[in-house]
């Protein structure tokens, strides 16, 4: 198995967050959002997701963005409690994406201090069920959803030192794949 080249995503990474969510079908967006939604309100959504400091992680299998994790902190929320949504090609699901997304969401959570992460899915869902099940999450049921509770660790050196690793590999892997000054030009 190869390593998945995952790397926090930035303001200047939006119209590849913006080309990624267009490129979801009908299926993955009501997955994502828990009901169907319009694409004016996914274009709404997009234009504020570097808002209220949300860490957004991309996955980039072949050099192209196939896989989003959003970790947003929970205003005014003494107890450190996030939310957490993923986004993953329909064609790219089944690769590993959604674990690697999560498991470096709940490392940028630990990281924070954050101890609780909560994500919702549709109860139909059942690969985000797995996959949270697989991370040990807490799963409730309610109605017609199904809430998945992580409780993060402590974060110790060694995670943090992690969480920098995994960036500084994504973002040789991905200055490595950039094509060349005479591929672009001539």
């Amino acid at each position: 198995m190869y390593e998945l080249p995952i790397r926090r995503l930035r303001i200047y990474d939006k119209p590849k967050i913006i080309s990624h969510f267009n490129s979801l079908d009908s299926e993955a967006l009501t997955s994502r959002f828990g009901a169907s939604i319009s694409a004016a309100c996914v274009q709404g959504y997009l234009s504020g997701i570097f808002d209220n400091a949300a860490l957004v992680f991309g996955a980039f299998p072949d050099s192209c963005l196939r896989g989003v994790g959003e970790l947003r902190i929970l205003p005014d929320n003494r107890a450190h409690v996030a939310e957490a949504a993923f986004t993953v090609e329909t064609e790219w699901q089944d690769r590993g994406i959604g674990d690697a997304l999560l498991s470096r969401v709940i490392t940028a959570a630990r990281n924070r201090g954050i101890r609780e992460v909560h994500m919702l899915c549709l109860a139909t869902n059942q690969k985000m069920r797995r996959l949270a099940a697989k991370h040990d999450a807490e799963l409730s049921l309610l109605t017609g959803q199904v809430e998945a509770t992580l409780t993060a660790p402590w974060p110790t050196p060694l995670s943090i030192a992690e969480e920098i690793s995994g960036e500084y590999h994504a973002m040789a892997r991905a200055i490595l794949s950039w094509p060349s000054m005479t591929q672009r030009t001539g």
